[in-house]
């Protein structure tokens, strides 16, 4: 009996061991919203947020209350995201197509993984950034991404250059937001500072001397977008995206799926159908907590880092003080509850199908917002509004699940060699091409132990930002301190404990000395800088 005891725990060991076939991996869901900051509930953001399906989400799995992006910029995030490779690894750290950059133009992607592996991929919206998609990684492809509708006025256009693709500088600020511009002509992108329900239909009227025909309506993907009410008019592309990924979850799939939803909310600019608005009375909308000159103790080298930050939010204040800043806040407000409905759509099927036993979900942002704090209403800086973003977990069979929270700093690197180790993939799938490992480390002890602190990867979560090898801020973020250090040699400390709005910069106090000796130490690890 011992024998067969002992000869039945080995085969058991060998069994677990073993590589998954294909047919027994998991599937994957991932879902990743566009500007989304800390503003859903549970993650302490805005007091207003209501996400109720976000949350219904996170009660399934893993909320990590300290996750970070590793650039806070769209475009350089997203090819951070899915190659798993840092920014200032593969040089990508401005708007610049990922294709063009030399390390990632020759690394395999995530999606592209998981396609050479077996798995049926699916994608829409946005996932990468605008006009920068992987089309050809993915077995399907849904709706093109896109901030729509649109204002339009009247005046024909370029052709596009591929079938569905709309660029937003075409489109023009909604006419009934002109208020925003008459001390602000030389604001840029004015198109994604407009915002209101879409029961105010944009109206321009013919102007012959300067060329507008003139057009009442929105326009979406290049075609008119028909809104009568709320309930007759045509659907948004993140309800697009939503409802074909809905499909997706419905069909009997042959072999395991990996389905990536990308919606565009709540990027600007922040229109939403008005039973949104309506959830957030403006009488109602609380301001986000604010300092009156915040960054007087700031870096000068990272106040400078990014003015169209500061001149959005002086936009806001000269066109209408706290009116309007209550106004942005009450659209910002509405477009995560947008987003967090095409969630719950998603859910429910998911969770009422074949799949919900078997499928790993993750949802996330690109990079958090700032909400008028610091002056600043952008992303794009090193300060904790702009770094920290949503991340929930639900692995089945892995760990307690339940709604619990690992408070562990992470980032978005850890996001691919997450997946590559829950679906048992190679865990280099840069072998055969540039050879570079994935920078970050799978979140599985977290997963199993939210509350352990043995992990492969580091103390710390690190963001940068910077336009070049030269001009790059790095910034650190542990379990209490955020250190920062740019790229000129100023610092800037934090005590999360004692200051979550990191009010005050403790770099210049001689106490401090220790702190910052060992969060430097840490960042310039990471980083692959050497001590200067």
């Amino acid at each position: 009996m011992r024998l067969v005891s002992l000869f039945a725990a080995v085969l058991i060991t060998i069994l677990l061991t073993l590589p998954l076939s294909a047919a027994q991996r998991p599937n994957v869901l991932l879902i990743i919203c566009d500007d989304l900051n800390d503003s859903i509930d549970g993650m302490g953001g805005h007091p207003q947020a209501r996400t109720p399906n976000i949350d219904r989400l996170a009660k399934q799995g893993i909320r990590f209350t300290n996750a970070h992006t590793n650039d806070p910029l769209c475009a350089p995030s997203r090819a951070s995201l899915w190659s798993g490779l840092y920014p200032h690894n593969s040089r990508s750290f401005t708007f610049a197509h990922w294709k063009k950059n030399e390390v990632l133009a020759k690394s395999v992607m995530c999606m592209q993984h998981f396609r050479d592996n077996g798995y049926g991929v699916y994608g829409t919206g946005k996932v990468f950034h605008n006009g920068q998609e992987a089309y050809d990684a993915y077995t399907e492809y849904g709706h093109e991404a896109s901030f729509g509708p649109f204002p339009w006025d009247g005046v024909k256009r370029a052709k596009r250059r591929r079938p569905g693709k709309e660029y937003a500088p075409n489109w023009k600020a909604h006419p009934a937001s002109a208020a925003l511009y008459e001390n602000a002509q030389d604001i840029e992108n004015r198109w994604e500072h407009s915002f209101g329900p879409l029961s105010e239909i944009p109206n321009w009227k013919p102007d012959p001397n300067n060329g507008i025909p003139g057009y009442r309506g929105w326009r979406l993907y290049n075609e008119p977008f028909r809104y009568v009410n709320d309930d007759d008019r045509d659907l948004m592309p993140d309800e697009l995206s939503a409802n074909w990924a809905v499909e997706v979850l419905k069909r009997k799939h042959k072999k395991p799926f990996f389905l990536v939803v990308g919606f565009a909310r709540p990027h600007t600019p922040l229109y939403a159908p008005k039973k949104y608005f309506d959830r957030f009375p403006l009488e109602k909308i609380e301001l986000p907590p604010y300092l009156k000159d915040d960054i007087r103790d700031c870096a000068t080298s990272i106040v400078a880092h990014q003015p169209y930050g500061f001149q959005r939010y002086k936009m806001l204040q000269d066109a209408g003080g706290k009116a309007m800043w209550k106004r942005w806040i009450q659209a910002y407000l509405a477009c995560v509850s947008l987003v967090d409905d095409q969630v719950g759509e998603i859910v429910d099927e998911l969770n009422d199908g074949a799949y919900a036993d078997n499928t790993i979900v993750i949802f996330t942002s690109d990079h958090g917002y700032h909400m008028g704090e610091k002056d600043y209403l952008f992303k794009d800086s090193t300060w904790e509004e702009s770094t920290r973003v949503p991340l929930l977990v639900a692995a089945p069979g892995i760990g307690p699940g339940g709604g619990t929270e690992c408070g562990h700093p992470v980032s978005l690197i850890d996001l691919y060699p997450t997946l590559v180790d829950l679906c048992d993939l190679s865990k280099n799938p840069n072998a055969k091409t540039n050879g570079r490992p994935l920078d970050g480390h799978s979140l599985r002890p977290f997963l199993k132990n939210p509350r352990g602190e043995t992990w492969d990867g580091p103390a710390v979560a690190l963001s940068m930002v910077g336009g070049g090898p030269r001009q790059l801020h790095f910034t650190v973020r542990d379990g209490r301190w955020r250190y920062t250090l740019s790229s000129t040699g100023e610092e800037e400390l934090y005590d999360h404990r004692t200051d979550p709005h990191e009010w005050h910069n403790l770099a210049e106090r001689s106490d401090m000395s220790a702190t910052k000796t060992r969060l430097r130490k840490q960042l310039l690890r990471l980083s692959e800088q050497e001590e200067k």
